[in-house]
């Protein structure tokens, strides 16, 4: 059976989102994390020319963050694939109609309409791992100073 709740987020963002140095945003200690190397994967070069444009954009988001790693490189591949078949989908769809008729002539759904709609679903999933989502987006705050305004806050950890 798979793990219960929400999946952790990557120590840097939950550093971002906190309350000072080494806090998270509920005052706890933020554990080391596994010392992977920060650096942004190579895009391959055999990406469809509007996967490469969404790789661009989203690797320099990604990177500026601090958050990218070599190893992100194949689940940023499938993420930046599948936003492409999403778009390559819907293009089609515009072009060609909802539906196709069969050889009998009974309308039926484009083939296109399961593509796209595979395509959401894995374009939902890769986001909210990357946190590239409107709601993940929300949490991430940047970092700040510390402006020790921790008198007011009933949760607050005391030194």
């Amino acid at each position: 059976m798979g793990q219960r709740g929400p999946m952790k987020a990557p120590t840097k963002l939950r550093l971002i989102n906190g309350r000072g140095e080494g806090r998270d945003s509920g005052g706890r200690k933020v554990e080391k994390e596994i010392g992977f190397e920060r650096d942004k994967p190579r895009m391959p070069s055999y990406l469809p020319e509007g996967a490469k444009t969404v790789w661009k954009s989203v690797v320099e988001t990604l990177d500026g963050l601090g958050i990218l790693k070599k190893v992100d490189g194949p689940s940023l591949e499938a993420y930046c694939t599948a936003v492409w078949q999403m778009r390559e989908s819907m293009k089609q769809l515009l072009e060609e109609g909802m539906t196709v008729e069969t050889s009998q002539g009974v309308p039926k759904p484009h083939p296109a309409v399961a593509a796209l709609k595979a395509a959401r679903a894995d374009v939902h999933t890769f986001a909210r791992d990357f946190g590239l989502n409107p709601a993940a987006e929300g949490q991430i705050q940047g970092l700040g100073e510390d402006d020790g305004d921790q008198e007011a806050n009933p949760f607050a950890i005391g030194d």
